[in-house]
């Protein structure tokens, strides 16, 4: 079902990731009826903390198309995710 307490379903997503079960963080963020920037800043930095550069951009993308507006922590995960995947072309 739908996660009916937005502070809820944050910190659990915040959890799942920190303890790196970003497939639960996920299921998680995807039941929250309407993410605030909040909910989309810490699936992000999810992503980004566990190396899913590619993932962290492309949740980033959805969020600009849902016009929820980004905060600096949004964009300081969206830049390390960014560093994480120059830095992986580079090993190449």
């Amino acid at each position: 079902g739908l996660m009916p307490n937005m502070f809820l379903g944050n910190s659990l997503v915040n959890m799942y990731a920190k303890c790196r079960s970003i497939e639960h963080a996920r299921q998680v963020f995807d039941k929250i009826p309407i993410p605030d920037v909040v909910s989309w800043t810490v699936m992000i930095a999810g992503y980004t903390k566990h190396g899913h550069g590619e993932e962290a951009l492309k949740l980033f993308e959805q969020m600009q198309c849902e016009c929820v507006k980004p905060n600096k922590v949004t964009f300081i995960s969206i830049v390390k995710a960014c560093t994480h995947l120059v830095d992986l072309d580079q090993a190449k």
